[in-house]
């Protein structure tokens, strides 16, 4: 599996548990999680495919900033 990460201005827990159920609608085969208490405000996947322009559509259409690391 390989690893993606990505930068996000994501603020509270409610917000990623959200976004966490979105992207795991888009890309079900991902291992998905959020570390909020990093300055950066990580978002992480791991998946067997290459996934970042999914993840960036999902992160732009609700609003959020994202930018892969």
């Amino acid at each position: 599996m390989g690893l993606e990460i990505f930068k996000t201005n994501i603020e509270t827990e409610e917000q990623a548990q959200y976004l966490a159920k979105v992207l795991q609608h888009v890309i079900s085969d991902g291992m998905i999680r959020f570390e909020l208490e990093n300055a950066s405000h990580i978002f992480s996947i791991e998946t067997n495919r290459e996934i970042e322009g999914v993840a960036l559509s999902v992160f732009i259409k609700q609003g959020i900033s994202c930018q892969k690391l």
